[in-house]
């Protein structure tokens, strides 16, 4: 999480207007911000961000801020809102798409990483999970891609490749036991098809 814990600084506008006022409080909010992050308080960050954006809530970085503070805690789907918003106002600013991929690749391996009972077994996976969790997968290797279009020479690119492949590997594996589950249900509804037609009582009055 090396990338996601660093914040970034606003620089400070040069605006000759009464908005100035405003843009030196967000530098300082946010400067605030980092050094609570730094001092690994990230809530007291977070209090701070929400301030600066109640100040102006159109600062790419204050949003791209506070979704790297959320991830920090792992909030993901603060995190991942905070980092849309971002998108909407700077779709070239390309960190933006390393810290939203790993946010959802957090989300993505949630459904599939399950926590044994109390007996130590661990969950079965429903169909719909395993679907939940390819469609997840695929759109954070979309966002990696996306990150790597973005940021060509990217330091992270030998990394976000290998998580990539992981990724790809992952769902070629829940979409086998997918496959398997359907055609396990397959097999039982046409099983209890045949017993039914198998044993559909006679009428002996007919004919």
């Amino acid at each position: 999480m090396k990338k996601t814990l660093l914040l970034l600084t606003i620089l400070i506008m040069s605006v000759l207007t009464s908005a100035c006022i405003n843009n030196l409080a967000i530098q300082e909010l946010n400067n605030k911000a980092q050094a609570y992050m730094n001092k690994g308080d990230a809530e007291t960050a977070i209090c701070r961000l929400k301030s600066s954006l109640d100040l102006d809530n159109e600062v790419y970085q204050t949003h791209y801020n506070l979704g790297v503070a959320y991830a920090s805690i792992g909030n993901y789907e603060d995190a991942i809102t905070e980092l849309e918003k971002v998108k909407e106002l700077n779709a070239d600013f390309a960190d933006t798409y390393y810290t939203l991929a790993m946010s959802k690749e957090a989300l993505a391996y949630k459904i599939i990483e399950k926590a044994p009972d109390t007996f130590g077994n661990v969950p079965e996976l429903s169909m719909e999970e395993i679907e939940e969790f390819t469609n997840k997968a695929t759109d954070v290797i979309e966002t990696y891609n996306e990150y790597l279009v973005k940021k060509t020479n990217a330091p992270e690119t030998e990394q976000v490749n290998n998580k990539i492949s992981e990724l790809n590997q992952k769902i070629k594996e829940y979409t086998e036991i997918y496959d398997n589950k359907q055609s396990s249900t397959d097999e039982q509804i046409q099983n209890e098809l045949n017993y039914s037609d198998n044993n559909v009582p006679v009428n002996e009055n007919e004919g």
